[in-house]
């Protein structure tokens, strides 16, 4: 784009969600990923009444702190735990803070652990800022710059005359806090525009195709500069008129053409595809339509080494019906053979022409959580939240107006301290519509548990000691 307590909406990691109201939630569901909730409240973003986050942790404490919106926990417990009945566990307020987890009268629930994960890396947690040379003041371990000054009009202003002093500086800025940059390519200067009238969010020509020479000359000069110490994105939202007004077969060829000068620059820098936007039919018929491409007799997803999407859901939707557009997403891709890694490259809520109005604290908090348990569980790579500084564009936000972390940035902070250096197991949607995804490392299990419409109680696991 442009520049719950109880359990509800909320995370436990292999433990209780915080909160009191409703029955107990089983384990009934089978392995797998997560599936969207079918509820009217729960697709709608309904809002528990005082949502938590929290963990727990055995045999070893895990570190975890509360997050808001949702009710959640983690905890960390033997991988082999053996049932030990009781009555429900629960907590109650969103500040919690870690406890111990030994009430004698809790329940004790054995909840199986599927897979063997995927390891969640410090690149998983990627961000949008708009100043990148001041950077993040919570871990981030990507960033992709896009709106932060540094697009191809922006660099090249006019005919053979390159500006990198920005761009130089936010390379550095990220590599020297151990992220990895994805540089954006385009927008197109209006004298290098095949179209130069072409309407545009960025001046006029942007959103045309380029002349091709002076792309691939332009692509050449950044890739010479910067390597492998980057990846390479194509072009931003090109299911998106203001940012796209050619023709997806023109897409499909500039796509190739930036293949071509990247491998002949480096072997090793990652090529990240166009990225498509998916909150309309039309938007994914439009992604569809450019994975039908094929170019010099290949495929167009040849010549790329990542799919890009960027998983906004509808007005109302949350971090769960995002998924469900994951999964219409994944079926376009499937049905044209597409088999690459999936970057979300922007995702944030709530988003509409002009300004939107902040989520509750808390509800922001478990956004920020829920979004990134559910794209690692459903095999995303990286996510790139947009962003550090969104200011009024979206209803969760990382800071406040005067540049202090908010809610947002509190969550990130907690939830990458979970995830890092775990195995991401699945997210199952259990009886009741409760959440449980699971984390795995050497000898202990985290569980994180929310449900996004009602305030629900869960067992506490078998062999957890404490409780976030």
């Amino acid at each position: 784009m442009r520049r719950t307590t109880g359990i509800s909406a909320a995370f436990v990691a292999v433990a209780l969600v915080a909160g009191c109201g409703g029955g107990a939630d089983s384990a009934a569901s089978g392995p797998g990923p997560a599936q969207p909730p079918t509820s009217a409240a729960a697709s709608a973003g309904g809002t528990p009444s005082s949502p938590a986050l929290g963990t727990s942790s055995s045999p070893a404490p895990a570190s975890s702190s509360a997050v808001s919106s949702s009710a959640a926990a983690s905890s960390d417990a033997p991988t082999s735990a053996a049932a030990d009945p009781g009555a429900a566990a629960t907590t109650s307020s969103a500040a919690d803070a870690s406890r111990t987890a030994t009430a004698a009268s809790a329940k004790r629930t054995t909840y199986a652990v599927f897979g063997s994960g995927t390891p969640v890396r410090s690149s998983f947690f990627g961000m949008h800022d708009h100043n990148p040379l001041s950077w993040p003041s919570a871990p981030v371990g990507a960033i992709r710059l896009w709106d932060s000054g540094v697009n191809w009009r922006e660099i090249e202003t006019s005919p053979g005359s390159f500006r990198f002093g920005r761009l130089d500086r936010a390379v550095a800025t990220a590599r020297s806090h151990g992220a990895q940059p994805l540089i954006v390519l385009g927008m197109t200067p209006s004298f290098h525009a095949q179209r130069p009238r072409a309407a545009s969010f960025y001046g006029g020509g942007a959103s045309s195709p380029p002349k091709i020479r002076a792309w691939q000359r332009y692509v050449r000069t950044v890739v010479r500069r910067y390597g492998s110490a980057a990846s390479y994105q194509v072009w931003n939202e090109a299911n998106v008129t203001g940012f796209w007004s050619g023709s997806q077969a023109e897409m499909a060829r500039l796509t190739k053409a930036t293949y071509d000068v990247v491998r002949s620059v480096s072997r090793t820098a990652r090529v990240v595809a166009p990225a498509y936007v998916t909150r309309t039919a039309t938007q994914r018929r439009l992604l569809g339509r450019f994975y039908a491409q094929r170019v010099a007799g290949r495929p167009v997803a040849s010549f790329v080494d990542v799919v890009s999407l960027q998983l906004y859901p509808s007005r109302t939707g949350t971090p769960e019906t995002s998924m469900q557009a994951l999964a219409a997403d994944r079926a376009i891709l499937a049905a044209r053979g597409v088999r690459k890694p999936i970057w979300n490259t922007e995702i944030n809520y709530g988003l509409v022409a002009g300004r939107v109005a902040a989520k509750p604290g808390d509800v922001q908090r478990a956004y920020v959580a829920r979004t990134f348990l559910l794209n690692a569980a459903s095999g995303i790579q990286r996510v790139f939240w947009y962003a550090w500084d969104s200011g009024n564009v979206a209803n969760t936000r990382m800071t406040y107006s005067s540049g202090a972390v908010g809610p947002g940035g509190t969550a990130l902070r907690v939830v990458r301290g979970w995830m890092t250096g775990q195995r991401m197991h699945t997210c199952q949607r259990l009886t009741g519509g409760t959440y449980l995804c699971t984390l795995t490392s050497s000898g202990s299990v985290r569980r994180v548990f929310w449900n996004p419409s009602r305030t629900a109680s869960v067992g506490l696991p078998v062999g957890a000691r404490t409780v976030h």
